[in-house]
């Protein structure tokens, strides 16, 4: 079985030579090299003369229509796309002009209809870049980059594949992966499916997020976990397509999952835990984007709640990856779940000659001052008690935005001093009275009169 193996994967690597070889014994061909010549200089000039003439319009201030749009955003983002197609109709054009040029010379011209193929994929892919732009803007970049872009590489792939001699006899190529013998053709087909079931569940949670919250009432949190969910199940039949493409049947893929069950229970308890508990998080609700939490005496704002881990933004404009077992197993303050007010405490003190009535009337009027403190309820001055030299005392205020609270801790300390200030109001600091006893008159005696060191003449 083993040596078989090695057969497959020695016909495979063959077949791969025999084609790098023939594609070089094309290239020493003259009219080949020629085509090749004209495809390299029809593709510089398309590129790069569109930018030329671009960049000479500016110099020169003949891009008139441009600035007169500046009122309309969408007619300029129109005009700015119409740049995409300039290079593909002009690659066209001058392909077309090398055709009937090679056809009136009577010379084989194969490898250039093979190019004009290719630059109409080029054209459609500009025009679906360049609508997408036009309509959406900028949010249109994540399904350029996981739709037509991988669409339009697939397609010119494909092409190039279909014209190249012995390309059957590569797709049929058998690999073999112990007793499961798989196809190049078949491996191929089964990544293109992964694919497509990953955009697939991209686009329908996209479209979900979207669509549900104008059709359903629920909960934006409920929404996205819906929509993750599906997302996460498309993917998991795309593997399990992609791999019966593959070949394998579903007794293999049992025996698969044996193996992993025997791993999730021994290496991967961490994993497992914190997917149920992502599973948790988005279900139950108990925490949900735009949260603000406090974790280890740290405030945050949580950002993302995925299946594995949950991203938070500190006050220090800091990203936090936490896994979600540590929301489901600790204590976490959540400090907007139902309620977004909170209450600040701003501990003061104030000297004993001071009346506690007026220190009341002067901290709340203080607070009032501040912006974001809110009047219902009012601000709350609670007396602690007497302290060793001071009146102690916790000024309580009502914010409704509970990030921050620790800037609004700050302002009010601001204000109260002024607020005391003004009124003559002592804030007092700790003293300390030192009693000697029965020492103090020897300390007396040697400060009055200080013993002389001997010298080194002396002792002589």
């Amino acid at each position: 079985m083993q040596d078989e193996g090695l057969r497959q994967t020695d016909t495979l690597i063959t077949i791969l030579r025999d084609q790098v070889e023939y594609l070089l014994a094309m290239l020493v061909r003259p009219v080949v090299r020629e085509q090749l010549m004209v495809v390299l200089l029809i593709v510089f000039i398309s590129s790069l003369l569109p930018y030329a003439v671009r960049r000479w319009r500016r110099r020169r201030g003949l891009a008139t229509k441009l600035t007169e749009l500046e009122d309309a955003p969408h007619r300029r983002r129109m005009a700015s796309a119409a740049y995409y197609l300039v290079a593909p109709i002009l690659a066209l054009l001058l392909l077309h002009i090398a055709i009937r040029l090679y056809a009136l010379r009577g010379l084989p011209d194969g490898l250039l209809f093979v190019l004009q193929n290719v630059i109409w994929f080029w054209l459609g892919y500009r025009v679906i870049v360049m609508l997408l732009y036009a309509i959406y803007g900028e949010s249109s970049k994540p399904y350029r980059h996981w739709i037509v872009t991988p669409i339009f590489v697939i397609l010119v792939g494909a092409q190039i594949l279909a014209v190249l001699p012995g390309s059957v006899t590569l797709v049929d190529a058998t690999i073999s992966l112990g007793s499961a013998r798989i196809s190049f053709g078949g491996l191929l087909t089964a990544l293109l499916a992964l694919y497509l079931f990953i955009i697939a569940g991209w686009v329908v949670s996209q479209m979900m997020m979207h669509w549900l919250p104008r059709h359903i009432s629920a909960e934006q949190g409920v929404i996205d976990s819906v929509a993750t969910l599906a997302r996460y199940a498309l993917m998991a039949v795309g593997i399990l397509v992609s791999l019966s493409l593959m070949g394998l049947d579903f007794t293999s893929l049992a025996i698969i999952a044996g193996g992993l069950s025997v791993g999730i229970g021994i290496g991967m308890q961490d994993f497992v835990a914190n997917f149920i508990s992502g599973l948790v998080l988005l279900f139950e609700q108990s925490l949900r984007p735009g949260d603000v939490v406090e974790i280890e005496d740290r405030i945050c704002r949580v950002q993302n709640i995925s299946l594995r881990a949950t991203t938070v933004r500190t006050l220090m404009n800091q990203e936090l990856i936490i896994p979600n077992s540590t929301f489901t197993s600790q204590q976490v303050t959540n400090l907007t779940k139902s309620d977004r007010q909170v209450r600040v405490l701003v501990p003061l003190s104030v000297s004993y000659g001071s009346s506690p009535s007026e220190v009341r009337e002067v901290a709340t009027q203080a607070a009032l001052q501040h912006p974001l403190v809110l009047p219902d309820p009012p601000p709350f001055l609670a007396f602690l008690g007497y302290g060793e030299s001071s009146l102690d005392f916790n000024l309580s205020v009502s914010v409704d935005q509970p990030d921050r609270s620790g800037r609004v801790r700050s302002d009010l300390y601001y204000l109260l001093w002024d607020a005391f200030s003004e009124h003559g109001i002592v804030i007092p600091f700790p003293q300390r009275v030192v009693s000697l006893g029965s020492g103090w008159e020897k300390l007396n005696r040697y400060s009055s009169d200080p013993p002389v060191a001997s010298s080194a003449g002396d002792h002589a």
